[in-house]
């Protein structure tokens, strides 16, 4: 069996490691006794709680095995954002009345995500704690954060960028035409944000207006974070976005932070605020695992593939679906599965330990059949317990359309959801492959097996039957959002055809139920199933460790499809900005023949 080449380069090192160590690793350092060291600290410091974020953060982070990560250096995973929204709550129930944020990490979070946290701190404030800040520089979502502390201190070299959201879409549609390529698109409705990236050069007016409105919906809460932690005006906040880029004396100048010291950690800010170092700052962060310092003991937790925690008490679940909705049978890391989403809604639903259960999600969308196979497990999961839609930074088309079972939803302000559209589309390079030289001869009995013929537009005909296939899913559409929210199929379709809206947006529209995050999705469950505070809470699925994800993206492939498919998902993956745009491509590569209706969301649309 011929092994890919990035699966033999990261076997080295473990084979390497095997080879030349084979006793446990020891630590080498100090012998003292635990008196002797106690007898030469001297007076016992003050300990003051700290949380220092890194990195990016998911709400249920998967582990992935990168290749091109592995041959480019590498780069940190996401790390679990609702564990670190716990030690924030954790900072209210320490010893003492000073707590510090230190964000000089270069941590990065949501919209939504910047929301719960803004909660989670106010709880910590609301218990007596002061929090101090630490900066260093700061973009505007860190700076959020910053303005819900008591007492913000900057490095004196640092700079703060107040950036306003934005969005970018990628036009493609000139870059086709370069190349040779068609694509044939059938939609419904005057809306087409999914398909102008490929059909026009640059944006449409009345879309670049609509996605104008959302941005100012969006924004509002970006300014009233900020403007209420700084005590600004919401006029000042939106002045100081415009001129966007400040040095750490001109943003002391403004009111945004309300000290500068020496750019040298937060831990001698600290220092220099109080007037003395009788003090050490104390990591609050959320609790590792303690790991065996045996090599193979390990190597052997690397490659021992995860067992979900089986439910054995009564228990709040809150089951997360993430990612483009497909259809299949089995997990693929990056995407909401039909049959494995399916299954689990099931066994959640069967199992009477599960006594509620918060729907988390964070999908642009994809597949019509899929969207519906989810949505109509949900409903069986939601005849059975209280269930409660908590949605993320997206939740939009067929992220919207698995929540159209008629029970509650939550949005933040900065969601993206809506989207409520269909549409077909496929890629016709005939004029690439007339280029290359290339012609194909299909030999028939009819006309059917035209329609995926590569080489040479839909006929007529074809592209009737493709939008019958479209016109009945969006009907379908109308009619689920129509029952779910109380409202006509025409008052629907006034606000759907493909538009998208922030979650305030969807609230006024009637598609969301209200403004609020996952610790309010939980407190409803709790009370809709007179569940106590003691009643835990389960996050699932069980996030991949490195085996899984290793033999299931690697071995699998390798024995399904050969190495070059490996490789390619891989690269793929590497593309995760556009993976809409991935998830058509993939689907057009699929020549089974069958018509492909999506709804998903305009391609790589996210707000930044």
């Amino acid at each position: 069996m011929r092994i890919p080449f990035p699966l033999h380069l990261s076997l080295l090192p473990f084979a390497a490691l095997l080879l030349f160590c084979h006793a446990p690793l020891v630590a080498q350092g100090d012998t003292k006794s635990a008196d002797e060291a106690a007898a030469t600290t001297g007076p016992k410091k003050q300990q003051i709680p700290f949380l220092r974020p890194q990195g990016s953060y998911a709400d249920l982070p998967e582990m992935g095995f990168s290749p091109m990560s592995l041959l480019g250096g590498g780069g940190s995973l996401p790390k679990p954002f609702f564990r670190f929204v716990e030690a924030v709550d954790g900072l209210a129930k320490v010893d003492g009345a000073q707590v510090v944020f230190d964000l000089s990490g270069g941590a990065s979070f949501n919209g939504p995500q910047l929301r719960e946290l803004e909660r989670a701190l106010a709880r910590v404030r609301e218990a007596g704690k002061q929090i101090t800040c630490y900066l260093e520089n700061a973009d505007s979502g860190t700076f959020e954060l910053a303005a819900q502390c008591d007492r913000v201190l900057m490095a004196d070299m640092g700079a703060l960028d107040l950036r306003s959201p934005a969005m970018s879409v990628m036009h493609m549609k000139d870059a086709l035409d370069l190349l040779g390529i068609q694509v044939e698109v059938t939609r419904v409705g005057a809306f087409k944000g999914a398909v102008e990236p490929y059909m026009l050069p640059t944006m449409s007016d009345h879309l670049r207006a609509h996605y104008e409105a959302m941005l100012r919906s969006i924004n509002d809460d970006v300014v009233r974070r900020i403007a209420s932690g700084r005590r600004l005006s919401a006029a000042t906040v939106r002045e100081l976005q415009a001129q966007r880029l400040f040095t750490a004396k001109e943003a002391l100048g403004k009111g945004l932070v309300d000290q500068l010291v020496p750019w040298s950690g937060a831990e001698r800010a600290i220092a220099l605020l109080r007037g003395d170092e009788q003090f050490e700052l104390t990591d609050a962060g959320p609790k590792k695992k303690r790991q065996s310092r045996d090599l193979m003991a390990i190597l052997g937790s690397l490659l021992r593939q995860n067992k979900e925690e089986e439910i054995e008490d009564p228990q709040l679940v809150v089951m997360h679906l993430s990612g483009q909705i497909v259809d299949g049978d089995k997990p693929v890391p990056g995407n909401m599965v039909s049959g494995p989403a399916v299954t689990k809604l099931d066994e959640l639903a069967a199992n009477d330990l599960v006594k509620g259960v918060v729907v988390r999600i964070n999908s642009p969308g994809g597949s019509a059949t899929a969207s519906e196979a989810i949505r109509t497990a949900l409903q069986r999961l939601a005849a059975k317990k209280p269930v409660v839609f908590s949605m993320g930074e997206l939740a939009a088309s067929g992220g919207y359309w698995i929540t159209t079972i008629g029970q509650p939803i939550l949005a933040e302000v900065s969601t993206i959801t809506g989207s409520i559209g269909v549409f077909g589309m496929r890629f016709q390079p005939g004029a690439l492959m007339r280029r290359l030289g290339v012609h194909t001869e299909i030999v028939r009995l009819d006309d059917g097996p035209l329609m995926d013929a590569t080489d040479r537009p839909w006929s007529d005909t074809a592209r009737e039957r493709m939008q019958g296939f479209v016109d009945e899913v969006y009907a379908r559409f109308l009619q689920n959002v129509a029952a779910s929210r109380h409202k006509t199929t025409d008052e629907v379709d006034a606000i759907a055809g493909g538009r998208v809206w922030s979650g305030q947006q969807a609230v006024d529209n009637g598609l969301v139920d209200a403004i609020g995050g996952l610790d309010d999705a939980i407190a409803r469950v709790r009370a809709a199933a007179s569940l106590g505070d003691d009643v835990e809470v389960l996050h699932v699925p069980e996030p991949k460790n490195f085996a899984d994800s290793l033999f299931a993206s690697m071995f699998e492939a390798q024995v399904q499809a050969g190495g070059d498919a490996a490789v390619l998902r891989a690269v793929l993956a590497e593309c995760a900005r556009y993976g809409e745009v991935l998830g058509v491509v993939r689907d057009a590569l699929v020549q089974d023949g069958m018509p492909r209706v999506y709804a998903m969301l305009p391609a790589g649309l996210r707000v930044r």
